[in-house]
């Protein structure tokens, strides 16, 4: 399966606008692309003023194009004294633009000074949805990469207002045909507005069929007139409403100071939440997540299979995170230093020849993920692999024990958060009481919120008496070397196993895998000295100077669980027609969410599922599309426990 996206060339016609060779069209109005995003787009959904003093407001586009209606929308949200906290402007684009191209622009335009901020965070050209921040993260843009036919249906989002900006009907008819306007009425909020340059028959014709009110007002230019609407459907409810804001208290308990916990935590108080964080442990990363230093580096699979649509975005999100948070009191928290995915023996599914066939299928961009022979290997990381395989430039090594404590120490991005935290707080129980979660740890102290998060790994499925979302420990050694171990090693090496070079603190090989018995630490060294002497053509393996050990928290299906935790009993009780639910329909425990289960993966999949978590707490878009955040959804075995006919019992084996 393609992965990667061909970015378009971007063209200029005689007079010097913008033009898309493919569609054979302009990618605005010749009389000023400013100017029409603000008269039609803008003016036609009645804005600034309808999201005046609002928490959130939030805009959909179809055609991203160069940017123009989003630069517009954020400078009208700039110069707005009554502006809403959060703006998020969700859009889709098949064929994106190079960000060379998107900075070339012409800069005489009032809108040049925040394109300059877009293009330097331009996103890779890579199918799925990449979610970029602005104004400390009160700016939020939501860039869907792909065909909008495929990406919409797929996208959550309560929308207020819509931007129809595709090519024009007769030029690109794909983006105006009736399944996007469906797709686009699913995600409209009571009394949406919409507004289009166009006023095609077929166009309106579509927009009243799916229950918006068409007008139409005096167009923009060379057009007499353009379309704006109103979503007003004549119908009841649909089966499954689009993310309302979140109106209540913002006050929540955050259990677990690891990785998903400082996460989950740091998402909510950037949103301007009160968090109080309680640790069982002396300090944060106590745990797993105490690893001195790990790899961060996306996962990829042939068939870009939901696990790897996971990676690629959770590992993308962990990169913007930790660019905002490059320090930890000084320490650098990551280096980026790239990382190599080493291909193994032939016989194993991850041998060179089929590394070099994903790479080939998936059309990767080379600054994402490239294809590089032994000597060039050993050129980027120091020291010569034995193999060759993929380099990840964009990869690198991190502290997650000084990630979590710079996300606790990190500026909240002045929306009033702050995040409290109490370490040695072993919580023992929670219940829920007058709309609020107590929780009450083994020394009698309790604290109440409206919202509850499990971030506690093993502890969360057993805190919410959780039977059908099973965590298990897998334990792990990861053996550790002073100088001049591995001294030569400039980029961590993966494959079987992995080698960390000392950038942040000593150098480490791991990790063992001790799913069914524990090793001692001397057999786990032999191990790593092992994995060594596989991945390295030289030196020989060092003697160990010391051992992490821990325990990694692993679902039956080894991907985590990110969302809210099922009201299991309703649904039991209720299993013969629940059978034919959707994940979404399922009942749910008010207020009660989990991030866990993250396996491996802490250091890609924590900023993920924190942010899902926080997105779907405030009724926000959410960061990636519906198919892979069901896929971690914390209901999904008891789902497939119900269709398959179970009852009141518990999984077999956990399974679900």
């Amino acid at each position: 399966m393609t992965i990667g996206i061909s970015p378009e060339p971007l063209q200029f016609d005689e007079h010097g606008n913008p033009v898309s060779l493919r569609y054979g069209d302009i990618y605005a109005s010749r009389d000023g692309a400013a100017a029409q995003a603000r008269h039609v787009f803008l003016g036609g959904n009645d804005l600034p003023v309808r999201w005046a003093r609002r928490r959130q407001f939030v805009i959909v586009e179809t055609g991203f194009g160069l940017g123009t209606n989003f630069l517009a929308a954020w400078q009208a949200w700039r110069e707005d004294p009554q502006r809403p906290q959060r703006l998020h402007f969700v859009s889709v684009e098949r064929h994106p633009v190079r960000a060379q191209d998107l900075a070339g622009l012409p800069a005489a335009d009032s809108l040049h000074a925040l394109r300059a901020q877009l293009a330097a965070c331009w996103p890779l050209p890579l199918a799925g949805v990449h979610r970029i921040e602005f104004e400390a993260g009160r700016v939020v843009l939501t860039l869907g990469l792909g065909d909008a036919a495929d990406l919409l249906p797929d996208l959550v989002v309560g929308a207020d207002a819509f931007f129809l900006d595709g090519f024009a009907p007769a030029r690109n008819p794909e983006m105006w045909q009736p399944e996007i306007i469906r797709a686009l009425a699913r995600m409209a909020r009571p009394d949406a507005t919409l507004a289009t340059y166009t006023c095609a028959r077929a166009v309106r014709d579509a927009l009243a069929q799916e229950g918006f009110a068409v007008d139409l007002r005096p167009g923009f230019g060379s057009k007499r007139e353009m379309v704006a609407a109103r979503y007003a459907p004549g119908w009841k409810r649909r089966r499954i409403e689009p993310p309302a804001p979140h109106d209540g208290e913002r006050s929540a308990i955050v259990v677990g100071a690891g990785l998903a916990g400082a996460a989950t935590a740091h998402a909510l108080a950037r949103r301007g939440w009160t968090v109080r964080l309680l640790e069982r442990g002396a300090d944060v990363a106590d745990g797993a997540s105490g690893l001195p230093a790990g790899l961060l580096h996306p996962a990829l699979s042939v068939d870009h299979n939901l696990a790897s649509r996971l990676s690629q975005a959770g590992f993308l999100l962990a990169r913007s995170w930790l660019d905002a948070l490059a320090v930890d009191g000084g320490d650098p928290v990551w280096s980026a230093c790239g990382v190599f995915q080493q291909g193994q023996a032939e016989l194993d599914g991850e041998g060179e020849s089929a590394l070099r066939d994903l790479l080939a299928r998936a059309a990767l961009p080379p600054d994402y993920a490239r294809w590089v022979e032994p000597t060039a290997a050993a050129a980027l990381c120091g020291l010569a692999p034995r193999r060759g395989g993929i380099w990840f430039g964009t990869g690198g090594v991190v502290s997650a024990r000084r990630w979590c404590r710079a996300m606790l120490a990190g500026d909240p991005g002045g929306a009033g958060g702050r995040i409290d935290l109490g370490t040695g707080r072993d919580i023992e129980r929670i219940e829920r009481a007058d709309g609020a979660w107590r929780v009450t740890a083994a020394d009698g102290a309790s604290w109440a919120a409206p919202i509850l998060v499990l971030a506690n790994a093993l502890g969360a499925s057993a805190l919410a008496g959780a039977r059908f979302a099973p965590l298990r420990a897998v334990r792990g050694q990861v053996s550790l070397f002073d100088p001049p171990a591995l001294a030569g090693l400039r980029a961590g090496i993966c494959g079987d196993g992995y080698l960390i070079p000392a950038g942040l603190g000593r150098a480490a090989v791991g990790a063992s895998y001790e799913e069914s018995e524990r090793l001692g630490e001397a057999e786990a060294h032999r191990e790593n000295r092992a994995r060594w002497a596989a991945a390295l053509n030289g030196p020989s393996p060092a003697e160990p100077a010391g051992v992490f050990a821990g325990e990694r928290c692993v679902s039956a299906d080894r991907l985590p669980l990110a969302g809210p935790i099922a009201d299991e009993e309703t649904v039991l009780a209720d299993a013969a027609r629940m059978a034919g639910a959707r994940l979404a329909e399922l009942p749910r425990r008010p207020g009660l969410w989990t991030v866990s289960g993250l396996g491996s993966r802490g250091l890609t999949l924590a900023c993920l599922g924190a942010e899902l978590v926080a997105s779907r707490i405030e009724g926000e878009p959410w960061p990636v599309e519906r198919a892979p955040a069901d896929a971690i959804d914390p209901a999904r075995f008891l789902l497939r426990h119900i269709r398959r006919g179970g009852l009141r019992g518990i999984p077999e084996n956990g399974q679900g």
